[in-house]
């Protein structure tokens, strides 16, 4: 039996986002004078889960411009811009709580250090319409995933296992005016790949890279916090529309067991012997002069995989995996693939300024799904830019991403009930629902509370807190990001 939405869920995200909201716009009250950088969008799809401040061009690593804590103090750094060098680095730490449901009530923290180098090649050697690019971090703390609510789409997109890693590493080459990038190096897909403009506000892991991908390939793809080598090129023949083609290393990690993350410890795995994975998309952006904050793009893409993908259901010979006289063996497809839409819409400017108002977005992705766990995911949701007087700088978010389970994995789930080796079969989705509230109180100081409520953690698939169903979890956090 699923459960029902608790009823004072609705009255528990009102006092907590009403508490939240309030004690920043105190803060900015007694703050100096200073005017307040634009908010900073936490985004799974930029190069290291950052910032996207004054809306990157396509193409375009995503780093701050604006003042951070110790400017003061480094008054170093304008000389190197000025040669064309830009260093930035990001604290950002997370407090959850799992209020009920879930694996496990309790606390959680997570934290994360990232650096990033940007250097103008053009500016500091001469080289025309050259870029390099690259990013680190040290990841440290549980977890909400992991340590509390038990669930697939990871509750925060930093979660990971502690260590130190390279992420990006990259070249990149313009021609043609600047219509024609060509890129190279190390990054993950979903720095450009399967991203939404407005997904980027929340904290939950799908709206960064979606959870189909993420549950489908191996070690989850070149998908943070692994990322793999990788070739891209990116066509703008208009102003309108963008074409864009890229191929990763389909497996980040090394061959081995256990954790992912451990094999490839330090990011620095630079897997070339490896399988494939392609992308296409194609961008069409109908007002390229709308305001950064409040962009309208319609994007269609997809993904293939060359390895071979073992089945969900049927093993070698054509009989069942749950069965006690099986094989054992999975019966093997060769490649695996997804397509995909996204939409971007700005539906409604707020009068009489230039970047608030209200944006919508959606993300659909289907797949196979004899060879997935997952074979459809759906994302919808809305931002809010300025909701409140003299808050024109904060951002509200409401959003849901549904997993859907495959029809194959479902039926060997039923398969083990059939056989007396499992109590429950799998549901057939989960689904998170995220409230979020984005609020810079400085210029170095971003305070962002968080809700979520996930429905079927995990999908009743056991895992490390067991192999019961779990209950449907009500979790909060507040991630605080500080700009050195």
């Amino acid at each position: 039996m699923r459960h029902p939405l608790p009823s004072s869920l609705a009255s528990a995200a009102a006092i907590f986002f009403g508490l939240s909201c309030a004690w920043p716009s105190l803060a900015r009250a007694q703050s100096s004078d200073t005017p307040a950088a634009p908010p900073q969008v936490e985004q799974e799809a930029d190069t290291d889960q950052g910032d996207t401040v004054n809306a990157e061009k396509p193409g375009q690593p995503p780093l701050a411009t604006g003042g951070d804590l110790l400017s003061v103090f480094h008054k170093e750094r304008q000389d190197l811009k000025n040669q064309g060098i830009i260093f930035s680095l990001h604290e950002r730490s997370e407090v959850w709580a799992d209020i009920s449901g879930g694996g496990h009530r309790g606390l959680s923290y997570d934290g994360q250090t990232t650096a990033k180098l940007l250097v103008d090649l053009d500016r500091l050697l001469g080289w025309t319409g050259g870029q390099f690019y690259t990013s680190a971090f040290d990841d440290r703390g549980h977890g909400p995933s992991n340590s509390l609510a038990g669930n697939q789409q990871l509750l925060s997109n930093i979660e990971a296992t502690p260590s130190v890693k390279l992420y990006d590493l990259w070249l990149d080459q313009t021609f043609l005016a600047g219509k024609l990038s060509l890129r190279a190096g190390q990054e993950g897909a979903n720095d450009e790949m399967m991203t939404t403009a407005y997904g980027g506000l929340f904290l939950n892991s799908s709206f960064g890279f979606p959870g189909m991908p993420a549950a489908d390939l191996p070690s989850g793809g070149p998908n943070y916090p692994l990322a793999t080598p990788f070739a891209r090129a990116l066509f703008k023949p208009t102003d309108k529309i963008t074409i864009v083609g890229a191929a990763f290393t389909e497996d980040p990690a090394p061959p081995g067991t256990g954790d992912p993350q451990a094999r490839d410890r330090y990011g620095t795995a630079f897997r070339l012997n490896d399988h494939t994975l392609g992308f296409m998309e194609l961008w069409y952006t109908p007002d390229p002069k709308s305001p950064p904050d409040l962009p309208t793009t319609y994007k269609i893409g997809a993904w293939y995989a060359t390895s071979q993908f073992a089945d969900r259901r049927f093993d070698s010979v054509g009989g069942l995996l749950a069965s006690p006289a099986s094989t054992g063996t999975p019966l093997q497809h060769t490649g695996d693939w997804g397509i995909y839409g996204v939409v971007d819409q700005m539906v409604w400017p707020t009068p009489g300024t230039e970047n608030d108002g209200v944006g919508v977005f959606a993300l659909v992705m289907a797949g196979p799904s004899d060879r997935n766990l997952s074979n459809v995911f759906a994302e919808m949701g809305m931002n809010w830019r300025g909701p409140f007087k003299h808050c024109e700088e904060d951002t509200f978010g409401l959003a849901v991403a549904y997993l859907g389970i495959s029809p194959a994995a479902r039926a060997y789930g039923n398969d083990l009930v059939a056989f007396g080796r499992a109590n429950s079969g799998y549901a057939n989705n989960e689904t998170v629902i995220e409230a979020t509230y984005q609020a810079p109180v400085t210029n170095w100081l971003t305070l962002q509370p968080d809700l979520q409520y996930v429905v079927n953690p995990n999908a009743g698939i056991p895992n490390n807190f067991g192999d019961r169903p779990l209950p449907n979890a009500l979790v909060i956090g507040i991630r605080v990001t500080i700009r050195l």
